[in-house]
């Protein structure tokens, strides 16, 4: 089941890539000016179908590589995990940094819960690593 996770995690972390570059290159183009929403980033979709395929999804496939791979000791699992959650709250503020946007209720609802995203893969490496120790220590 660890080679199957791992699998998963890079899957997940292949998403992240690429909807993170696809963020970062609609930030830099123009606004539309009859809709007014951010710039077109080179996958054909809009922000929510792009977060909705390639965030959320990241996210659950990393949740389902921590699950099957829970079991079985392994180094590579949390390190992915590590990786995964530390560049959705990385990406997150490079985003910030770059981009001019208005800071209202529903951007800060997105950080909060984007950052906590990030934070809860980075939980779940820990809980890795301990869940590791304590099995080759029982041994």
């Amino acid at each position: 089941m660890a080679k199957i996770a791992i699998i998963l995690l890079l899957i997940s972390l292949g998403l992240l890539i690429i909807y993170g570059i696809d963020v970062m290159v609609a930030s830099q183009s123009e606004k539309d000016a009859v809709t007014g929403e951010g710039g077109q980033g080179f996958l054909p979709l809009n922000e929510a179908v792009r977060g909705s395929i390639f965030g959320v999804g990241a996210v659950a496939l990393s949740i389902i590589g921590f699950a099957l791979g829970r079991k079985e000791p392994s180094k590579v699992i949390p390190i992915l995990l590590f990786i995964n959650g530390g560049l959705i709250i990385l990406g997150l503020l490079i985003v910030m940094a770059m981009a001019n946007f208005q800071v209202d209720q529903k951007t800060m609802r997105t950080i909060g819960s984007t950052m906590l995203t990030g934070g809860i893969l980075i939980g779940l490496g820990i809980a890795k690593i301990v869940i590791d120790k304590k099995k080759l220590s029982s041994k």
